[in-house]
């Protein structure tokens, strides 16, 4: 079996209502073996979410990403091969999704789990498709070639055609987007920390994801993003998000996480 990028996770004060606007707007399906006290399980049918409570000294927004492989033991090897300094850590046994902690060259952490692992829950559960799916997760990290070459050695992920200087690869299904981090792309605001930078997905209408987003607000106001594009920081933001070259419709969640949105190919 391929590696493939089977979840992303998501930190926030507010996990359960984030949750909630995923699976209404999206249509994503909860586990069928939810864990309420700890998180909010959810998936598409390929790739899972998980939203996660903001633990002390931690950040909220996207956390990190899982990638699922057919032996773990010898992709921890190639790791190591592929950089001696590099390592992995085994998860303690309450984290049931992944069966170890690891990290690529500029540190991005990701989860590393075998098929047998993902059992448990709604990663495995990949029965069914819905109109609306997770098309890729975007990095933006500092020495992004390294890090695109990490990726294909070690997990075989394959390079799409570019056009521009990100770099696209892909499982198959999923695209990982790695983005090279610039201090000088932040001229006009905050500088961003390198790491996850947003996520995407595919949509079988933009303007029906609009009339839905009107009428989930209008069902609970709690269900509302963060604006997007207002005053001179704000502007200076959306225009770095819209440099993506996958969505053409921009939103975030609850938290405040940036969601770009495209439309699926006929």
């Amino acid at each position: 079996m391929p590696s493939r990028v089977n979840h992303v996770a998501i930190a926030s004060d507010h996990y359960a209502i984030n949750g909630r606007f995923y699976e209404s707007l999206f249509g994503m399906k909860t586990s069928s073996k939810p864990r309420p006290a700890r998180s909010v399980v959810l998936g598409d049918g390929y790739v899972g979410m998980n939203c996660i409570p903001r633990r002390d000294g931690r950040y909220s927004g996207l956390d990190h990403f899982g990638i699922e492989v057919d032996d773990v033991e010898a992709t921890i090897a190639k790791i190591k091969a592929f950089d001696p300094s590099l390592s992995a850590v085994k998860r303690p046994p309450i984290r049931p999704f992944a069966a170890y902690s690891a990290h690529d060259p500029d540190t991005n952490i990701f989860d590393l789990s075998g098929p047998s692992m993902d059992k448990k829950d709604v990663y495995a559960e990949n029965t069914w498709s819905g109109k609306r799916r997770i098309s890729h997760i975007a990095l933006r990290t500092r020495h992004a070639e390294r890090c695109a070459q990490f990726y294909v050695e070690v997990f075989g992920l394959k390079p799409l055609n570019r056009t521009d200087d990100n770099w696209y690869l892909s499982d198959g299904r999923m695209i990982l987007m790695i983005i090279p981090w610039r201090i000088a792309d932040y001229y006009a605001q905050d500088p961003a920390r390198a790491g996850l930078d947003h996520i995407g997905f595919e949509v079988e209408s933009v303007e029906q994801l609009k009339k839905d987003m009107e009428f989930l607000i209008g069902e609970n106001p709690h269900m509302r993003g963060r604006a997007l594009g207002y005053g001179s920081e704000g502007e200076a933001r959306l225009k770095l998000f819209q440099k993506c070259p996958l969505g053409c419709f921009h939103l975030t969640d609850i938290e405040g996480v940036h969601i770009d949105v495209a439309e699926a190919s006929p």
